[in-house]
């Protein structure tokens, strides 16, 4: 029988020390304890002592997975944080990058293209504007209300970068999208033509670079961003539909820019600058510019005609009053004399008729569809009838006296008449969402 002192003095003693110092799983614990266990099976304590070796071991496991666990943590926290650290410089360099590519291209536009911008003025009315060459034979896109006040084509003065004032005359203008087309006397070769870029693929964000002449300040350039695409701009000509696909800018637009050309970052002409919305007048971050789909188009129909030729029905009205228990339609209070709508023999306005012999108030009628399509304002009886061709029959259903009425007649092309006499002295500068 051995005693305590005598335990204390045997080698399992330092195993039992030694022991939580060395083991780090229960396995290595269980193997590691064979022999003392043997060695004290002997002794009538072994069976305690055993117990309190296994304790011994339990600490160290758990400081053993605590440590593993920290060390999964501190390596997941530092690669975050280097993966932080890296996409940060990253971004920061491409911002960088940005500034510094965006800087070049808006110094390359103006060396290159500021020769293509035309400062324009009209004598009589003091008047200045802005322009853009977009061919070699000498043709300048601006806008219409620029020049509608020139007495003469000798009222409109043409300034271009190198070549002074050129001799310049009136070729065609478009009241409905505010557009006008003129033709310098120079030589094809001195001519800068600016390029003409894709408005349809403009997206909110692009940078948009406006040339033009502010308050007489020749050959300005302001920077800024698209804040807008697909805005409409109500059309000034009651016949004609509301221009769309308007580009919107926060670039600085003043008085003198109009006409002027809207660039991209790549140096294309995305459109041209027609109009802002400002209480003060001047430039307040919200300006228009007509895409550059629709400048072409209309240019090409200008230089190619003289006007713009559209489909042609000539009804004018207003919409129906709420009170009339009528849901949609146009009450006619215009029919130009000649048109398709003169020839069905549309009614415009109140007015006195004789029935034998009694006189009879009639009331004006109202266009309640176009095949099928309701009509609720005059904005979209012109969409209406700009989806179609001249020559296209369509049918009408109108409102006559409480009674429906169908209708149906041929498209005629817009009456040069009618564009001979659009010189206005008032285009607004509103617009429609």
């Amino acid at each position: 029988m051995l005693h305590k002192h005598q335990l204390n003095a045997q080698p399992a003693h330092n195993l039992v020390s030694d022991a939580p110092v060395q083991v780090i799983c229960m396995k290595q614990v269980r193997d590691s304890l064979g022999a003392p266990r043997a060695a004290l099976g002997k002794g009538e304590e072994s069976p305690a002592l055993f117990p309190y070796l296994v304790q011994l071991a339990q600490p160290e496991r758990h400081r053993e997975e605590y440590a593993t666990q920290t060390d999964v943590q501190q390596t997941i926290f530092l690669s975050a944080l280097a993966s932080f650290l890296m996409i940060t410089i990253f971004l920061s360099g491409l911002m960088l990058w940005r500034l510094q590519t965006e800087h070049a291209a808006i110094s390359i536009i103006y060396a290159r293209l500021s020769p293509a911008v035309a400062n324009i003025q009209v004598t009589s009315a003091g008047v200045t504007g802005s322009g853009v060459v977009f061919d070699k034979q000498g043709h300048v896109l601006t806008s219409y209300h620029v020049i509608r006040d020139a007495q003469s084509d000798r009222d409109i003065a043409v300034q271009l970068p190198g070549l002074g004032q050129v001799p310049a005359r009136l070729i065609g203008w478009d009241l409905a999208t505010d557009l006008a087309v003129l033709k310098v006397d120079a030589p094809p070769k001195r001519l800068t033509v600016a390029p003409f870029g894709g408005s349809d693929n403009v997206q909110v964000g692009d940078l948009a670079v406006a040339l033009g002449n502010p308050y007489g300040l020749s050959h300005s350039l302001s920077v800024g961003y698209i804040s807008a695409v697909g805005r409409r701009l109500a059309s000034s000509d009651p016949y004609a539909p509301d221009v769309a696909g308007v580009l919107q800018t926060d670039a600085a637009i003043n008085p003198g820019n109009s006409g002027g050309p809207l660039f991209n970052a790549n140096g294309r002409v995305i459109g041209l600058n027609t109009r802002i919305e400002s209480p003060s007048g001047g430039s307040v971050g919200i300006g228009f510019a007509i895409p550059s789909r629709t400048a072409l188009q209309v240019a090409r129909e200008l230089m190619a005609h003289g006007y713009v030729r559209r489909p042609f029905l000539g009804v004018a009205g207003r919409p129906t009053d709420a009170g009339q228990g009528q849901e949609h339609g146009l009450v006619i209070q215009e029919v130009y004399p000649g048109s398709p709508a003169a020839r069905i023999g549309l009614r415009a306005g109140t007015r006195l008729v004789r029935l034998g012999d009694e006189p009879r108030e009639t009331t004006p009628d109202v266009v309640l569809a176009i095949d099928g399509q309701p009509v609720r304002n005059q904005s979209g009886l012109n969409h209406l009838v700009a989806q179609h061709a001249i020559g296209d029959r369509i049918t009408l259903e109108v409102l006559r006296d409480n009674r429906h009425v169908m209708f149906e007649t041929d498209l005629s092309e817009y009456p040069a008449t009618r564009l001979q006499n659009t010189l206005t002295k008032d285009v607004p500068s509103r617009h429609t969402e």
